[in-house]
């Protein structure tokens, strides 16, 4: 019962990649302690309002109110950090690093513009508001450098993530502390509640545990899309890892074998660095990378876990004809900085790829583009998305009347659409964006525990633009033709939906579906960790069983209306 009550509750932590979990069974991972923090099991916050957060006795939760600050045991210099937290209504704190630089975490998902009260403020202002409403965790990573070499006094913010979303590269930041020795982190909270969990950290040392020896190479002149390739052009030996051994021929394909001395055993993650339609990376026989076209220096990542020792490796890699070769090859450890196993000559500097966006200014913009969701095979051809100023925005598949995503912060990237020969025609979200359900909205239902198509007999009749700039959609469903019109204000997005004649049987509307839906009661529906769905309270939404996740339905007779946010 508790979850008709209150917002999802979480419990537990869980490791990301090669990062260590700071413990949170207790407050033992810290220095001295003041009431104002505590260790939980689980925590409800409710997006609006002035409820107390509820919690649930165990362990995995950090929660701070407004006190003294919170410092670990741990001490740190250079790092990688992750975590995930969530804040009440009106919250502000911090996260404070190891040189006294402050990373801002608050409740500003209505902000308009980012500024120095946004999350992710450190040193300057973040390049837009990232961050989720009260009661849904959020995500936060960086990368930072507590001294910067020929840089006296410094510190270097490398990257800053929040919830996905890059707000922040190479900042140059004071640095208030020496951190020779290493200094501790904290957490402060001035305002409100705001819980972290599952706090994971990488202590970068500039090690070598991993190189490349006894490196021998063949080049063929095969054409460079060739699928088979057997025109031996020369081979060799070398000491580096570098396409330049090809000296210079405009199609080849480069295969590199050799030995890979481990010196530590463990997880180590690669990253290809090329431009060219191909790379094959295999160790000991096992492929970690195989990769396709790549026409910037692209970057991709595998995983292998190496024993201590000799391991044999293999590399394969062609060129485009018609643009510089360029080859890299970087690896990564926990505890361990990211080097280059490849010669800085083998990478050349890219060609400029110029980022093209569309952005809504004085009133909303619609991009018709093909879209690729994450999991699905094939791009949906038939969509349109629209950017609002107020900074909302969304992707209707007009073919199925279905909602695929919705965003909020910078409209679109057009990049892949506009640039060059713009293939594959793709338009991505600029901002933070969250995977709705990519089946139709509408359908006609026998009743309503009748199970959702995937595409609805629905036939896409064109849009209106209203006064105000938005479209509104038609479709034809039967008999009847439904409109829908989604317009956005500082809050979120409003849905309407308008039935004029008469379907062939009750039309129910999807409203959202996912692992586990909460009723928050008064009409308020919280869909997993993604987003808020509020309906009228005297709305009839069901929440009910689709196999192992649930949906949200709502009848639509004559109109329905509900508004997302998140």
């Amino acid at each position: 019962m508790l979850f008709l009550t209150c917002p999802i509750m979480v419990m537990g932590q869980t490791a990301k990649g090669n990062y260590s979990l700071l413990p949170l069974k207790d407050l033992s991972s810290f220095e001295s302690t003041s009431p104002n923090w505590s260790v939980q099991g689980d925590v409800a916050i409710h997006p609006t309002g002035t409820a107390k957060p509820k919690t649930t006795s165990g362990e995995g939760i950090l929660i701070g109110n407004p006190g003294k600050a919170l410092t670990t045991k741990l001490k740190a210099g250079d790092l990688r950090l992750a975590m995930e937290f969530m804040v009440s209504p009106g919250a502000e704190g911090y996260v404070v690093l190891p040189g006294g630089q402050k990373v801002r975490i608050s409740d500003s998902s209505l902000q308009r513009d980012a500024n120095a009260s946004t999350s992710g403020y450190v040193g300057q202002f973040p390049t837009q508001n990232a961050s989720k409403a009260p009661g849904l965790w959020q995500t936060l990573e960086l990368v930072y450098d507590a001294a910067v070499p020929g840089v006296a006094n410094s510190a270097r913010l490398n990257l800053l993530s929040l919830n996905g979303v890059t707000v922040l590269e190479t900042v140059y930041l004071p640095n208030s502390q020496a951190t020779a020795e290493g200094k501790p982190l904290s957490f402060e909270v001035n305002k409100g509640t705001i819980a972290f969990k599952n706090v994971g950290y990488q202590l970068l040392a500039s090690r070598k545990t991993l190189t490349l020896n006894n490196l021998a190479y063949k080049v063929y002149s095969d054409k460079w899309d060739a699928k088979e390739y057997s025109k031996l052009s020369h081979e060799g030996k070398s000491a580096t890892l570098t396409q330049e051994v090809t000296n210079g021929m405009r199609e080849f394909h480069l295969v590199y074998e050799g030995d890979m001395d481990v010196q530590e055993a463990g997880d180590y993650i690669f990253t290809s660095i090329y431009s060219g339609p191909m790379l094959d990376f295999e160790v000991d026989g096992k492929s970690v990378m195989n990769t396709g076209e790549s026409t910037s220096q692209e970057t991709h990542t595998g995983t292998a876990n190496l024993t201590q020792g000799a391991h044999k490796f293999k590399i394969h890699y062609s060129r485009f004809p018609w643009r510089q070769p360029a080859l890299g090859l970087r690896v990564e450890k926990a505890g361990i900085r990211p080097y280059d196993l490849h010669v800085l000559s083998s990478l050349p500097e890219p060609e400029p790829k110029p980022y093209i966006s569309v952005t809504p200014d004085k009133q909303p913009e619609m991009v018709r583009s093909f879209i690729q969701i994450d999991g699905e095979k094939y791009k949906r051809t038939h969509c349109i998305s629209v950017g609002s100023p107020q900074g909302w925005s969304y992707t209707i598949d007009l073919n199925r009347g279905a909602m695929l995503q919705a965003w909020r912060g910078q409209f679109a990237n057009v990049t892949e659409m506009w640039y060059e020969r713009g293939e594959p025609q793709l338009l991505t979200p600029a901002g933070l964006a969250v995977h709705v359900s990519g089946r139709s909205s509408l359908a006609v239902l026998a009743d309503k525990a009748t199970t959702w198509p995937d595409s609805s007999n629905i036939n896409f009749l064109g849009y209106k633009i209203n006064p105000e700039g938005f479209p509104i959609f038609r479709y034809a469903i039967g008999a009847a033709t439904v409109s829908d019109q989604i317009i956005s204000n500082d809050k979120g997005m409003s849905r309407t939906f308008t039935v004029e004649g008469k379907p062939t049987g009750a039309i129910y509307s999807l409203l959202g579906s996912g692992k586990q839906i909460a009723d928050l009661k008064n009409g308020l529906f919280q869909i997993d960790n993604r987003y808020y769905i509020q309906v009228n309270q005297k709305a009839q939404a069901i929440v009910r069983p689709a196999g192992d996740n649930q949906e949200l339905v709502l009848p639509v007779s004559d109109s329905a209306t509900y508004t997302m946010f998140w």
